[in-house]
């Protein structure tokens, strides 16, 4: 498994933001800490609540509600296979 880079423009390509598991309330908790990640995507101080593969599981997210990770870009590029790496350290 290729590690995935922690880049504003890997961030930018990431689907996270969509998939059906990331609630409302979890993309609202995680909005301060995902925009400092927006302009300095390698501040590693912030556990990022996005890009699940490469900042390791949610804090917030606990139930399978769908998964986009085999649609997303970035998963592609790095030939990760696996799914729901908001919810287990390296995916499920």
């Amino acid at each position: 498994m290729s590690e995935v880079e922690k880049t504003r423009e890997n961030l930018l390509k990431c689907r996270c933001k969509s998939c059906p598991s990331y609630t409302f309330a979890c993309k609202l908790s995680a909005m301060p800490g995902n925009i400092i990640l927006l302009m300095d995507a390698k501040d590693d101080r912030l556990h990022a609540e996005t890009m699940f593969c490469a900042y390791g599981k949610s804090q917030c997210i606990s139930d399978e509600k769908g998964c986009i990770c085999p649609d997303c870009e970035v998963l592609e590029e790095y030939g990760l296979e696996k799914t729901y790496y908001c919810l287990e350290n390296g995916g499920k």
